[in-house]
């Protein structure tokens, strides 16, 4: 930053501060905030790291005079070599007005500063990248909506004090919060500082553990959590946006999902049941979670519409129940080494449109349901060994006049493309990636006349017989817009939004 930025008092944007790393370029320090009051909407101070004699310079930037700031974002930098002891955020103190707090890289003492219960008007906090042991309770916050803990490797707990657990208190737990996200986190296991060692196998049906059946968020609508082994946590039945689940413990799941929502949150239906709700279900990697759970747990999700399950090794999805998922529009299934078929109980999920299938080695057929599934508009597979793509006799397309995008990768037993393409005559996208034994097109290509792009790559000499005009298999595609020949992969259109519902 230039010196003497300080005496612009009457400044009111400034949105971004960089600290010099040794102050020879000439650049304003943190002093020159001292005066510059009128600033307004956001201000990001970056390389604060880089700050000599930090809590003279920290209270120097007078923070807490800074009345009409609305988002205050504090970067310490990555290469940070500074070894100032005294530094301490507690001279970091903003002014209470402010709406959303943002610490990342901070690397000083394990202590959060006590100022933060002051900031009562707070809409959203982001810690990230931090060394704190625990945060202090943000459950008293009144208007906190959005609350984002990530890469906080040295932090144990949440809260100092175990709840209480009386129903009165509900509504005073985090009573505005909306969207919890916890990221990368190896070393909480529980919500609550306790001495008492958390074991995962016993009591895992008790609903009291550590207290929790009685301590919900009231508000809840997304939830996620990754890479965050937490055994105890509070409650969220209410949930009805999104939860994700990854690389996590099931305890919480399970003790949700069997908890009486008509006793913990009031306001419900009696006829309520927990994440009867919730719209969108991830679950992935999950310790402890076995088709019974997972099957549990589906019978309550009646209102949801897109569902994930990925590496999930002791899931059947055989023996699971899906008739309650009536309103699901988009299913991925990603790693599930025990399905060989899918299963029959799919038949039921009438309004699906997005089917994605990824990386199951034992997956033979997938297409016994499929003449039930007449809504399906998008159909992805790759990395399946063993799928038999092109058993003759299956026409399992006929009447899938509705499919748009069609994506195969990765499978090696597909031989020739199947004579139930010539069906797909609304299909407008096509991508065949990286099979080896597919040498030719049909003469049905020519059928797809609604056919926009077709993507091929991987597949060398597939790519020679379809080049433009001199290709053996041209005629049948020249038709079609947009082709392409390249040596790409299926996993970009896996995650774009298309085949991600």
């Amino acid at each position: 930053m230039p010196r003497g930025i300080g005496k612009l008092t009457s400044l009111e944007t400034l949105s971004e501060f960089v600290v010099d790393k040794d102050g020879s370029h000439g650049g304003a320090d943190l002093s020159e905030l001292r005066l510059l009051n009128n600033l307004r909407g956001q201000l990001q101070i970056r390389n604060l790291g880089f700050v000599k004699n930090a809590k003279e310079k920290f209270k120097a930037a007078n923070l807490k005079e800074k009345q009409h700031l609305r988002s205050l974002n504090l970067y310490w930098n990555a290469d940070n070599d500074d070894d100032d002891d005294e530094k301490s955020l507690e001279d970091l103190q903003p002014h209470p007005n402010l709406k959303e707090l943002w610490i990342r890289g901070w690397r000083g003492d394990a202590k959060f500063p006590s100022w933060l219960s002051l900031l009562t008007n707070l809409v959203k906090i982001n810690i990230r990248d931090g060394n704190f042991k625990h945060n202090p309770s943000f459950a008293q916050l009144p208007c906190l909506k959005h609350l984002h803990i990530d890469n906080c490797t040295e932090l144990q707990y949440m809260d100092d004090n175990s709840p209480k657990g009386s129903q009165g208190e509900a509504q005073s737990f985090f009573p505005s919060l909306k969207l919890l996200r916890l990221w990368d986190c190896p070393n909480m296991r529980s919500w609550w500082r306790t001495k008492k060692s958390i074991d995962d196998e016993s009591n895992e049906d008790d609903t009291t553990v550590m207290g929790t059946a009685t301590t919900v968020f009231p508000c809840l609508s997304s939830l996620e959590i990754e890479n965050f082994p937490l055994t105890s946590m509070p409650l969220y039945p209410s949930l009805d946006g999104e939860l994700e689940l990854k690389n996590t413990n099931s305890r919480p799941l399970k003790q949700t999902i069997k908890m009486n929502i008509t006793s913990r949150t009031p306001s419900s239906s009696t006829s309520s049941l927990p994440l009867s709700k919730l719209k969108s279900f991830i679950v992935n990697s999950i310790e402890g979670l076995d088709t019974h759970t997972l099957d549990e747990c589906l019978q309550h999700l009646t209102g949801l519409k897109t569902l994930e399950i990925r590496d999930c090794k002791e899931v059947d999805l055989e023996g699971m129940q899906w008739e309650r998922l009536k309103n699901l529009s988009g299913l991925r299934i990603d790693n599930i080494p025990k399905l060989v078929s899918l299963p029959i109980g799919l038949r039921h999920l009438v309004q699906l449109k997005t089917l994605g299938i990824r990386n199951c080695s034992a997956l033979r057929s997938p297409f016994p349901v499929f003449q039930h599934l007449t809504f399906l508009e998008y159909f992805s597979i790759s990395n399946c060994k063993e799928l038999e793509l092109s058993a003759a006799g299956i026409q399992i397309f006929q009447d899938h006049t509705s499919l748009r995008f069609l994506g195969l990768e990765n499978i090696p037993k597909c031989w020739h493309l199947p004579e139930w393409l010539q069906h797909l005559t609304n299909l407008q996208e096509l991508y065949l990636i990286d099979l080896p034994n597919l040498t030719s097109l049909p003469d049905e290509m020519r059928c797809l006349t609604n056919l926009q792009i077709l993507e091929i790559g991987g597949i060398p000499e597939l790519e020679e017989r379809c080049r433009k005009d001199i290709g053996a298999d041209w005629h049948k595609i020249a038709h079609i817009p947009n082709i392409q020949l390249y040596q790409g992969t299926l996993l970009a259109v896996w995650n774009s939004s298309q085949i991600c519902y």
